[in-house]
């Protein structure tokens, strides 16, 4: 399941999207496109769980066809490799896709649980009437010794609980009927963007425009597909909202809040572990997400048995800076 950081790498996106498509005049009779948050797709070997994917069917009749022109994924844990690796195979499944979206967050420490027993461990153990009480995100988040900003540590009782680096954007947007290439360098074919800890995502907006462009064109198809006698100029004719005043900034910042919850939790996750004894009350907080990415890299690695293409798959630009 999604971890807070996956969630909020998407939530804008999906508001972005949802409002440039319900803006559309395509007919609400004939067609239903949805945006799904951590929905399952298939590939060749396996399911996956995309981050964001926006599906397409017709309202009459059976659903013969399910259309997936966009598929987004964020990288927490995994290698750059295997992510990449995974949208490749679902590029392979579903060659139609228009817009692919994958999103890096990369830590600069991993997190390692606080030792039982040091200082920082009794300075944070809390109780209420004699009994092990975790502190609440807002008195947690209020210990923290550093300064709130991008690419740095959130610190409490000298822990580092969570310190993200950085997030950044590859942009894909299918150019003809050939399916999407994501190890091609051209700038035509990809783009990419950064929004922690520097802000520069204008190439993404722009990219994004085109992509939802072209996704408004594949709903006219669609519907002279099951509607050929009709006349759809309204669509043909419309043109998506402009993206170029979306606030990138607000986003950066909802990343900011997100660290802070996840610190929360990486903290709730060590204290009942550690303090809370009952048995019934020690199902702690589990990255789930975490976990499966970790299961999906061991799983994988072995099984990938195709030749890798010579090019080379993309990877991650931002250089973390050497901890003092």
């Amino acid at each position: 399941m999604p971890t807070v950081l996956h969630e909020t790498s998407f939530d804008d996106l999906k508001d972005l999207i949802g409002d440039v498509i319900k803006a559309l005049p395509y007919d609400r009779d004939i067609i239903s496109p949805k945006i799904h948050m951590g929905q399952s797709l298939d590939t060749k070997d396996r399911w996956i769980i995309p981050d964001m994917t926006i599906s397409v069917t017709a309202l009459e009749g059976p659903t013969e066809v399910v259309l997936i022109p966009f598929y987004g994924e964020c990288s927490l844990t995994e290698t750059d490799e295997h992510v990449f690796e995974k949208v490749e195979d679902v590029i392979a499944m579903h060659p139609d896709l228009i817009c692919v979206v994958v999103v890096l967050v990369r830590k600069a420490t991993k997190y390692a649980a606080l030792v039982a027993g040091s200082t920082a461990s009794n300075a944070l153990y809390n109780e209420t009437d004699n009994e092990p009480q975790p502190l609440s995100l807002k008195s947690f988040i209020n210990l923290r010794t550093t300064p709130r900003s991008f690419g740095e540590p959130i610190m409490v009782a000298g822990h580092t609980w969570c310190h993200v680096a950085s997030v950044e954007y590859f942009v894909w947007v299918r150019k003809d009927e050939t399916p999407i290439d994501i190890r091609s360098n051209d700038p035509a074919d990809m783009v990419y963007g950064i929004l922690v800890p520097m802000i520069d995502m204008n190439a993404v907006t722009q990219m994004l425009e085109r992509g939802l462009t072209k996704i408004k064109e594949s709903f006219l198809t669609f519907q002279e597909q099951i509607e050929p006698d009709l006349d759809f100029t309204t669509l043909a004719e419309a043109r998506i909202i402009t993206l170029s005043d979306w606030n990138w900034k607000s986003a950066s910042k909802c990343l900011n809040s997100a660290s802070d919850t996840t610190a929360h939790k990486h903290y709730l996750k060590w204290y009942k572990a550690l303090f809370v004894t009952e048995e019934g009350d020690n199902a702690s907080y589990v990255d789930l997400q975490e976990v499966y990415e970790g299961n999906q890299v061991i799983a994988e690695g072995s099984e990938r048995k195709h030749a890798l293409p010579s090019s080379k798959l993309p990877t991650s630009r931002f250089k973390i800076p050497k901890l003092a």
